[in-house]
Protein backbone atom coordinates (compact mmCIF):
# COMPACT_ATOMS: atom_id res chain seq x y z
CA UNK A 1 0.00 0.00 0.00
CA UNK A 2 1.30 3.43 -0.91
CA UNK A 3 1.37 6.52 1.27
CA UNK A 4 1.20 4.83 4.68
CA UNK A 5 2.79 6.93 7.44
CA UNK A 6 4.17 5.48 10.68
CA UNK A 7 4.27 7.50 13.90
CA UNK A 8 4.18 7.13 17.67
CA UNK A 9 1.00 8.17 19.43
CA UNK A 10 1.99 7.46 23.03
CA UNK A 11 5.32 6.55 24.64
CA UNK A 12 6.21 5.19 28.09
CA UNK A 13 9.74 5.60 29.47
CA UNK A 14 11.32 4.75 32.83
CA UNK A 15 14.07 6.60 34.70
CA UNK A 16 15.89 4.35 37.15
CA UNK A 17 17.35 5.23 40.57
CA UNK A 18 15.63 8.59 41.00
CA UNK A 19 16.06 9.73 44.62
CA UNK A 20 13.11 10.65 46.81
CA UNK A 21 15.01 13.82 47.73
CA UNK A 22 14.59 14.87 44.10
CA UNK A 23 11.07 13.57 43.46
CA UNK A 24 9.37 15.10 46.49
CA UNK A 25 10.20 18.76 45.78
CA UNK A 26 9.73 18.06 42.06
CA UNK A 27 6.14 16.87 42.51
CA UNK A 28 5.42 19.79 44.82
CA UNK A 29 6.52 22.24 42.11
CA UNK A 30 4.40 20.45 39.53
CA UNK A 31 1.36 20.73 41.76
CA UNK A 32 2.02 24.40 42.46
CA UNK A 33 2.91 25.68 38.98
CA UNK A 34 0.96 23.32 36.68
CA UNK A 35 -1.85 22.32 39.02
CA UNK A 36 -0.86 18.66 38.73
CA UNK A 37 -3.22 16.14 40.29
CA UNK A 38 -1.56 13.76 42.79
CA UNK A 39 -3.03 10.33 43.50
CA UNK A 40 -1.75 7.45 45.65
CA UNK A 41 -2.41 3.81 44.76
CA UNK A 42 -1.79 0.54 46.54
CA UNK A 43 -0.82 -1.46 43.44
CA UNK A 44 1.73 -0.82 40.71
CA UNK A 45 3.30 2.59 41.25
CA UNK A 46 2.47 4.36 44.49
CA UNK A 47 2.58 8.03 43.40
CA UNK A 48 0.77 9.28 40.29
CA UNK A 49 0.87 12.82 38.92
CA UNK A 50 -1.24 13.85 35.95
CA UNK A 51 -0.57 17.17 34.24
CA UNK A 52 -2.51 18.94 31.50
CA UNK A 53 -1.23 22.17 30.05
CA UNK A 54 -2.35 23.91 26.86
CA UNK A 55 -3.52 20.78 25.10
CA UNK A 56 -0.62 18.60 26.26
CA UNK A 57 -0.59 15.89 28.91
CA UNK A 58 2.05 14.17 31.01
CA UNK A 59 1.54 11.28 33.42
CA UNK A 60 4.27 10.60 35.98
CA UNK A 61 4.45 7.52 38.23
CA UNK A 62 6.97 6.92 41.00
CA UNK A 63 8.00 4.16 43.42
CA UNK A 64 6.80 0.64 42.72
CA UNK A 65 4.77 -0.66 45.67
CA UNK A 66 6.15 -4.22 45.65
CA UNK A 67 9.87 -3.37 45.95
CA UNK A 68 11.71 -2.88 49.26
CA UNK A 69 11.60 0.63 50.64
CA UNK A 70 14.49 2.72 49.33
CA UNK A 71 15.65 6.31 48.95
CA UNK A 72 15.88 5.81 45.18
CA UNK A 73 13.13 4.40 42.97
CA UNK A 74 11.89 4.06 39.41
CA UNK A 75 10.09 7.02 37.86
CA UNK A 76 7.91 6.44 34.81
CA UNK A 77 6.49 8.97 32.35
CA UNK A 78 3.77 8.54 29.75
CA UNK A 79 2.77 11.07 27.11
CA UNK A 80 2.58 11.85 23.39
CA UNK A 81 6.00 12.62 21.83
CA UNK A 82 4.83 16.18 21.06
CA UNK A 83 4.24 16.67 24.78
CA UNK A 84 7.87 15.78 25.47
CA UNK A 85 8.80 18.97 23.65
CA UNK A 86 6.23 21.00 25.56
CA UNK A 87 7.35 19.69 28.99
CA UNK A 88 11.07 19.59 28.19
CA UNK A 89 12.09 22.03 30.93
CA UNK A 90 10.38 19.79 33.49
CA UNK A 91 11.75 16.53 32.09
CA UNK A 92 15.38 17.60 31.74
CA UNK A 93 16.08 17.53 35.52
CA UNK A 94 14.73 13.96 35.71
CA UNK A 95 17.10 12.90 32.94
CA UNK A 96 20.01 14.51 34.76
CA UNK A 97 19.22 12.71 38.04
CA UNK A 98 18.44 9.23 36.65
CA UNK A 99 20.97 6.42 36.35
CA UNK A 100 19.39 4.95 33.21
CA UNK A 101 16.58 5.75 30.78
CA UNK A 102 14.63 2.74 29.52
CA UNK A 103 12.05 2.32 26.76
CA UNK A 104 8.98 0.48 28.12
CA UNK A 105 6.36 0.64 25.37
CA UNK A 106 4.63 2.85 22.83
CA UNK A 107 1.61 2.94 20.55
CA UNK A 108 2.71 2.60 16.93
CA UNK A 109 0.26 4.24 14.50
CA UNK A 110 -0.06 3.32 10.84
CA UNK A 111 -1.99 6.05 9.01
CA UNK A 112 -3.47 4.44 5.89
CA UNK A 113 -5.00 6.61 3.13
CA UNK A 114 -8.03 4.36 2.72
CA UNK A 115 -11.56 4.32 4.17
CA UNK A 116 -12.03 1.89 7.03
CA UNK A 117 -14.79 0.21 4.98
CA UNK A 118 -12.10 -1.07 2.57
CA UNK A 119 -9.65 -2.24 5.23
CA UNK A 120 -9.90 -5.81 6.50
CA UNK A 121 -8.01 -6.59 9.73
CA UNK A 122 -7.64 -9.94 11.43
CA UNK A 123 -5.74 -11.13 14.49
CA UNK A 124 -3.43 -14.06 13.74
CA UNK A 125 -2.81 -14.98 17.38
CA UNK A 126 -6.26 -15.58 18.82
CA UNK A 127 -7.07 -12.06 19.98
CA UNK A 128 -10.75 -11.31 19.62
CA UNK A 129 -11.23 -8.47 17.13
CA UNK A 130 -14.54 -6.72 17.75
CA UNK A 131 -16.17 -3.40 16.88
CA UNK A 132 -17.52 -0.76 19.24
CA UNK A 133 -18.95 2.54 17.98
CA UNK A 134 -17.14 2.20 14.67
CA UNK A 135 -13.72 1.33 16.13
CA UNK A 136 -12.27 -2.16 15.87
CA UNK A 137 -10.50 -3.35 19.01
CA UNK A 138 -8.50 -6.41 19.98
CA UNK A 139 -9.27 -7.85 23.41
CA UNK A 140 -10.60 -5.90 26.41
CA UNK A 141 -10.16 -2.26 27.45
CA UNK A 142 -8.28 -3.25 30.63
CA UNK A 143 -5.63 -4.86 28.37
CA UNK A 144 -4.86 -1.46 26.82
CA UNK A 145 -1.19 -1.67 27.86
CA UNK A 146 -0.60 -5.27 26.79
CA UNK A 147 1.75 -5.99 23.88
CA UNK A 148 -0.18 -6.30 20.63
CA UNK A 149 -3.35 -4.55 21.79
CA UNK A 150 -4.76 -2.76 18.77
CA UNK A 151 -7.51 -0.51 17.51
CA UNK A 152 -8.54 0.50 14.00
CA UNK A 153 -10.61 3.64 13.47
CA UNK A 154 -11.61 6.36 11.03
CA UNK A 155 -8.92 8.97 11.65
CA UNK A 156 -10.48 11.46 9.25
CA UNK A 157 -13.74 11.45 11.22
CA UNK A 158 -11.87 11.76 14.52
CA UNK A 159 -9.95 14.82 13.28
CA UNK A 160 -13.23 16.50 12.32
CA UNK A 161 -15.12 15.61 15.51
CA UNK A 162 -12.34 16.25 18.02
CA UNK A 163 -10.35 19.08 16.45
CA UNK A 164 -12.57 20.49 13.70
CA UNK A 165 -9.83 19.69 11.21
CA UNK A 166 -10.85 18.72 7.69
CA UNK A 167 -8.43 16.77 5.49
CA UNK A 168 -8.62 15.70 1.85
CA UNK A 169 -9.01 12.05 0.98
CA UNK A 170 -9.59 9.14 3.34
CA UNK A 171 -7.56 8.18 6.41
CA UNK A 172 -7.74 5.12 8.66
CA UNK A 173 -5.44 4.63 11.65
CA UNK A 174 -4.26 1.20 12.76
CA UNK A 175 -2.65 1.46 16.22
CA UNK A 176 -0.72 -1.39 17.84
CA UNK A 177 0.97 -1.43 21.25
CA UNK A 178 4.68 -2.23 21.00
CA UNK A 179 6.27 -3.76 24.10
CA UNK A 180 9.73 -5.32 23.64
CA UNK A 181 10.49 -8.55 25.49
CA UNK A 182 12.86 -6.61 27.76
CA UNK A 183 13.16 -2.92 28.55
CA UNK A 184 15.71 -1.35 26.21
CA UNK A 185 17.98 1.67 26.84
CA UNK A 186 16.17 4.50 25.09
CA UNK A 187 19.19 5.58 23.04
CA UNK A 188 19.36 2.08 21.51
CA UNK A 189 15.65 1.61 20.72
CA UNK A 190 16.21 2.76 17.13
CA UNK A 191 17.89 -0.63 16.59
CA UNK A 192 14.70 -2.49 17.53
CA UNK A 193 11.78 -1.59 15.23
CA UNK A 194 8.51 -3.36 16.10
CA UNK A 195 7.39 -6.46 14.24
CA UNK A 196 3.65 -6.92 13.86
CA UNK A 197 3.18 -9.16 10.80
CA UNK A 198 3.00 -12.22 13.06
CA UNK A 199 0.17 -10.57 15.03
CA UNK A 200 -2.13 -9.10 12.39
CA UNK A 201 -3.23 -9.33 8.80
CA UNK A 202 -4.29 -6.06 7.19
CA UNK A 203 -5.62 -6.15 3.62
CA UNK A 204 -7.14 -3.68 1.17
CA UNK A 205 -10.44 -5.25 0.19
CA UNK A 206 -12.47 -3.59 -2.58
CA UNK A 207 -14.41 -6.61 -3.83
CA UNK A 208 -15.19 -10.08 -2.54
CA UNK A 209 -16.14 -11.83 -5.76
CA UNK A 210 -13.23 -14.24 -5.28
CA UNK A 211 -14.70 -15.36 -1.94
CA UNK A 212 -17.28 -18.09 -1.56
CA UNK A 213 -20.65 -16.93 -0.14
CA UNK A 214 -19.98 -18.26 3.37
CA UNK A 215 -16.59 -16.51 3.48
CA UNK A 216 -18.13 -13.30 2.13
CA UNK A 217 -20.74 -13.40 4.87
CA UNK A 218 -18.11 -13.75 7.59
CA UNK A 219 -15.74 -11.16 6.14
CA UNK A 220 -18.49 -8.55 5.80
CA UNK A 221 -19.76 -9.44 9.26
CA UNK A 222 -16.38 -8.79 10.87
CA UNK A 223 -15.79 -5.59 8.88
CA UNK A 224 -19.23 -4.19 9.75
CA UNK A 225 -19.02 -5.21 13.40
CA UNK A 226 -21.95 -7.62 13.22
CA UNK A 227 -19.54 -10.48 13.97
CA UNK A 228 -16.68 -10.67 16.45
CA UNK A 229 -13.64 -12.64 15.40
CA UNK A 230 -14.40 -15.26 18.04
CA UNK A 231 -17.73 -15.90 16.25
CA UNK A 232 -15.83 -17.21 13.22
CA UNK A 233 -14.45 -20.73 13.53
CA UNK A 234 -10.77 -21.50 13.06
CA UNK A 235 -11.61 -23.36 9.85
CA UNK A 236 -13.12 -20.25 8.24
CA UNK A 237 -10.45 -17.94 9.66
CA UNK A 238 -7.73 -20.03 8.00
CA UNK A 239 -9.59 -19.86 4.68
CA UNK A 240 -10.01 -16.11 5.03
CA UNK A 241 -6.29 -15.63 5.72
CA UNK A 242 -5.39 -17.72 2.67
CA UNK A 243 -7.67 -15.68 0.41
CA UNK A 244 -6.62 -12.33 1.88
CA UNK A 245 -2.97 -13.14 1.22
CA UNK A 246 -3.82 -12.89 -2.49
CA UNK A 247 -5.01 -9.29 -2.01
CA UNK A 248 -2.97 -6.14 -1.47
CA UNK A 249 -1.77 -6.44 2.13
CA UNK A 250 0.02 -4.08 4.49
CA UNK A 251 3.58 -5.17 5.35
CA UNK A 252 3.63 -3.83 8.90
CA UNK A 253 7.20 -4.99 9.59
CA UNK A 254 8.65 -3.37 6.46
CA UNK A 255 6.86 -0.07 7.02
CA UNK A 256 7.88 0.08 10.69
CA UNK A 257 11.51 -0.74 9.85
CA UNK A 258 11.68 1.95 7.15
CA UNK A 259 10.14 4.72 9.27
CA UNK A 260 11.11 3.71 12.81
CA UNK A 261 14.09 6.06 13.17
CA UNK A 262 12.05 9.05 12.05
CA UNK A 263 9.19 8.11 14.38
CA UNK A 264 11.35 7.61 17.50
CA UNK A 265 14.06 10.25 17.08
CA UNK A 266 12.26 13.12 18.87
CA UNK A 267 11.75 11.02 21.99
CA UNK A 268 15.37 9.83 21.95
CA UNK A 269 16.77 13.30 21.37
CA UNK A 270 14.75 14.97 24.14
CA UNK A 271 15.02 12.31 26.83
CA UNK A 272 18.43 10.73 26.24
CA UNK A 273 20.15 13.30 24.03
CA UNK A 274 21.65 10.56 21.84
CA UNK A 275 20.63 7.92 19.29
CA UNK A 276 22.79 4.79 19.07
CA UNK A 277 22.53 2.99 15.73
CA UNK A 278 25.29 0.51 16.49
CA UNK A 279 24.36 -2.75 18.20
Amino acid sequence: MEGVQVSIDRIVVEFTDVYWDFFNPFQLRLREYLNANLRLKEKGFKYHLHVRDRGHYLHISYQLTFVPKSRKNTLRIECHPDSLVHFYSWLKPIKDYAREILFVRCDVAFDIPLPISELFTLSLTGRNMHTWQGTRYSNKKHQRQVAGYSRVYDKKRQLIQRYGKVIEGELTRFEIVYVPDEKIPLEAIVQFPPQFNRLYLCAHLTCTEHLKPKLQERVYGMMSGELQQKDVTGYYRRQIVEKMRTQLTLDLDKLASEQWEEAIKISCAILSGVISKVA
